[in-house]
């Protein structure tokens, strides 16, 4: 089965190489434990589309520039421009109809990049919509369209999901769909704070047991020699 490397090096090994071509990941997190720092590296690496909701494109790459990536290969979708700020640059105040308008936008992307092939898919943050005042109905389309879009493009898809704040059978819905689930937070050992990444669910692949801890230092440093029982 072929592989897709995430970027980090001492995962994909013991992932055998990286995850199986077409995996849509569940990137499930307490923002605390600096999730996006993961987005930045697994879009270090492939042509990626990284799809911007909470923050303006530019600041996101900024970011991702710091970290002594390389950005000539990601196209930024700037969803939060297009939702927050209309035609002049003046922050929209009041719209009923943007909240389905913007699936709209994300269908058409997603249908582009339905033609590409072996690239990388980034929602920073899928949160953003689940949040939206539509019809569950619609955010389960979403759902899907990423899932069949990360088949066909046979690439891999990330989907930041925040920890705790949608409804459990919202959460589940994403999560049960996803192929894999890396699920990133914090812990108190004593008088440290400790952050841990799992991976408790990867499809056609043996489970992971491991639970590691990671430092963050020009990206995700995997911390082997302090794994997690």
């Amino acid at each position: 089965m072929e592989r897709i490397p995430t970027g980090i090096t001492i995962l994909d090994k013991r992932l055998g190489g990286g995850l199986p071509a077409g995996t849509m990941v569940c990137i499930f997190a307490n923002p605390i434990a600096m999730p996006e720092v993961f987005l930045h590296q697994f879009a270090s690496i492939y042509t990626t589309f990284y799809f911007t909701t909470v923050r303006p494109a530019k600041y996101v790459r900024e970011n991702i520039e710091s970290m002594g990536f390389d950005v000539d290969h990601i196209e930024f979708i700037d969803v939060f421009e297009k939702y927050y700020l209309s035609e002049t640059g003046a922050f929209v105040v009041e719209d009923m109809y943007r909240d389905r308008n913007i699936f709209d936008f994300v269908d058409a992307k997603l249908s582009e990049i339905s033609t590409e092939k072996h690239v990388i898919i980034i929602f920073d943050n899928l949160s953003f919509f689940l949040k939206l005042n539509v019809p569950v109905g619609l955010k389960e389309w979403l759902i899907n369209k990423i899932y069949v879009t990360t088949k066909n493009v046979e690439g891999l898809s990330y989907c930041y999901v925040i920890k705790n704040i949608h409804p459990k059978d919202l959460e589940s819905l994403v999560i049960d769909l996803s192929d894999a689930v890396f699920d990133i937070d914090v812990e108190r050992h004593g008088d440290r704070i400790v952050n841990r990444l799992a991976i408790p669910k990867v499809r056609n692949m043996q489970p992971i047991t491991e639970t590691f801890r990671y430092y963050i230092s020009e990206g995700v440093q995997i911390d082997t020699s302090r794994d997690i029982a």
